[in-house]
């Protein structure tokens, strides 16, 4: 019995291992199901299939088609409560977009840093956020060939207007209030006579906004094709860590389908109904929402550029002097549950196996932040009502393994006598449990319930942009030293997970041994085991992970002295 409970403690281990360092894999699919092809010359004709299931058409051999107006770009400054943003006249794209309520980084400098293998101690100094200049968080970073969001083409048999056309603003500049709705219309005719009006409508109160587009043909002649909207996104200056995914995030066909940037070798094209695609960086996301039955996405990553999403629309054959009017929903912002679900983006924010208990989970947390005004006040709380949950079946569990431990010089001379037959021993040792009434599984099943329960919170604490730059206790007490300044972060004097793996050794000395002197002594590396691997986890996970420990013994305590 000894041994097949090592074997299961094991495999839980090495599961548990896998799961903490591969599980951002597991929970973006690796390998999504789309048609990949090499990118075509351009698109197939648009009454056809997507361009995996058509031939390349060449386009038209003429010189590339601009604005008829030849004066500089000019910028138009859209500010809300919420952002600013700045679109340019050239290709009518978004060159900025700021979220007033995100800061870049928190305002601290390092005074001393510590590096050995995965272990890394940081000594920070808080400093003036005025003094020191804060940025607002950006959610768009120019590309390398001046790849920039919301660039719109036309590209078609005989005529091409490209993203860098000139289009004319209608104003240049608006201002928002909570509640207000305004628009900014660009409008780009190229010399052939193909008119493309681009309306941007925004509302005070909302990261999303509306783009109608209409395209004009007044070439005198039909035209066929398909309008390009494309999201780009420069991943190179942030944080790539295995904690946080950063690629394409959609909705096709309403299966969720993600590719983790540098993964992509070539170009994809995912074919299907197209409710959502994005560009995803861990806590914030840009997606584009096209109101189209007919549509694709094309993704494209070329070495040491931005990854490029494009959502294709095609266009049925576009007789001379008629109108195609084409909408898209946007967003540029957070991935806060309560700003995605209204667009229907709510699948975006995925806590992994067990998302069905991490939403509820994030949901409560929030409301105990209202209340206590802190989000590790809200942990802890949460952490204790969980722990008086499972009070009873971790109760029943202690009761069991000192059970189990009482028994086991019976056992030992059980597995003496029948050394050298294991069927005999087996039974002997089933009749010695149901004897004094022992189930061996019964240590383990609390656990087992626990778990999802775990996963959940892990996913929730790792990932939920509420938590992203949200304070515990900023600094330690009577310093301007950083500490648990940031719940998203790892604790950079690694004090939470020392104190961690200093509960776990105590409460290992505190559970009684249902096995052999030399599997109690393998079990005492567990705890060093979980602090290295909790070094650079969020500190939010710590704090659940410390304060579970506490009550934990607490509850063990008891259990042992009065109610054994």
């Amino acid at each position: 019995m000894e041994r097949r409970a090592l074997i299961a403690l094991a495999l839980s281990f090495a599961v548990f291992m896998a799961f903490m360092y591969y599980g951002e894999q597991t929970k973006r699919p690796a390998a999504p199901s789309a048609v990949s092809q090499k990118a075509p010359a351009s698109p197939a004709s648009p009454a056809q299939a997507p361009p995996a299931a058509a031939a390349p058409v060449t386009p038209a051999a003429s010189t590339p088609v601009t604005a008829s107006s030849t004066r500089p770009a000019k910028d138009v400054v859209v500010d809300t409560p919420s952002f600013k943003a700045v679109f340019t006249e050239l290709g009518g794209r978004l060159k900025s977009f700021r979220l007033k309520k995100y800061k870049d980084r928190l305002p601290y400098e390092p005074i001393y840093h510590f590096k050995l293998g995965p272990v890394a101690f940081e000594v920070d100094r808080y400093l003036d956020p005025a003094a020191n200049g804060l940025k607002d968080k950006d959610l768009v970073r120019e590309g390398g060939a001046n790849e920039l969001p919301l660039t719109m083409s036309w590209v078609g048999k005989t005529l091409n207007l490209p993203g860098l056309a000139q289009y004319e603003a209608s104003t240049s500049a608006l201002n928002l209030q909570a509640g207000d709705k305004g628009s900014v219309k660009f409008t780009c005719v190229s010399p052939e006579g193909l008119t493309l009006v681009k309306t941007f409508t925004f509302k005070g109160d909302s990261y999303g906004f509306d783009l109608a587009v209409q395209v004009t043909n007044n070439t005198g002649q039909p035209l066929d094709g398909q309008l390009n909207l494309d999201l780009s996104e420069n991943f190179a200056g942030e944080e790539a860590d295995r904690f946080h995914f950063l690629g394409f995030n959609g909705s096709i066909n309403n299966k969720l389908e993600d590719i983790k940037s540098g993964d992509l070798k070539e170009p994809k094209t995912f074919a299907g109904k197209v409710e959502w695609a994005g560009l995803d960086e861990g806590y914030f996301m840009t997606a584009i929402i096209p109101d189209s039955a007919k549509s694709w996405v094309t993704l494209s990553e070329a070495p040491k550029a931005p990854m490029v999403a494009s959502v294709r629309i095609p266009v049925e054959a576009l007789a001379a002097g008629q109108v195609a009017q084409f909408s898209y929903v946007l967003y540029f912002g957070p991935k806060n549950l309560d700003d995605l679900k209204p667009l229907g983006l709510g699948r975006a924010v995925d806590f992994g196996w067990f998302d069905f208990l991490g939403k509820p989970l994030l949901s409560f947390l929030n409301w105990l932040e209202r209340y206590s005004f802190n989000y590790g006040w809200a942990i802890v709380i949460l952490t204790i009502l969980l722990r008086i949950v499972f009070w009873y079946p971790n109760h029943k569990s202690y009761k069991s393994m000192k059970d189990m431990a009482k028994l086991q010089p019976k056992v030992a001379k059980l597995r003496e006598k029948y050394k050298d037959d294991k069927e005999t021993m087996n039974k002997e040792l089933m009749a010695l449990y149901r004897t004094f009434k022992v189930n061996p599984m019964a240590g383990c099943l609390p656990m087992v319930m626990q778990l999802p329960v775990f996963i959940a919170l892990y996913n929730v604490l790792g990932y939920a942009i509420e938590l992203r730059h949200a304070s515990f206790l900023p600094t330690l007490p009577f310093t301007n030293i950083v500490w648990l300044a940031d719940l998203s972060a790892k604790d950079p004097l690694l004090i939470t997970p020392i104190v961690m793996g200093a509960t776990m050794f105590l409460q290992q000395k505190m559970t009684p041994s249902t096995g052999d002197p030399t599997q109690a002594k393998m079990m005492m590396f567990l705890p060093l085991i979980f602090t290295f691997m909790f070094l650079n986890f969020a500190s939010g996970l710590v704090v659940y992970w410390l304060v579970n420990n506490v009550l934990s013994i607490a509850q063990q305590y008891y259990t042992n002295k009065y109610l054994t």
